[in-house]
């Protein structure tokens, strides 16, 4: 993982334990999340095209487990 991956992994972690906690409402909490997602979902793809392989994307609900 690059740097700003891991920064955008940061933010999103933080918002996903501030959304459990109740600190944070759902809608401010994707608004935190998404740019995270669509970076990992993008580098899956990619790495699925490579193998030729289906892509294993990761979705909002699941990532708020």
């Amino acid at each position: 993982m690059n740097k700003e991956i891991l920064d955008l992994k940061t933010v999103a972690e933080a918002a996903r334990a501030a959304y459990k906690m109740g600190h944070l409402s759902r809608e401010e909490a994707t608004e935190k999340i998404k740019p995270y997602l669509t970076q990992v979902n993008e580098k899956a793809v990619a790495i699925a095209k490579k193998y030729n392989q289906r892509p294993r994307k990761v979705s909002l609900t699941s990532f708020l487990r």
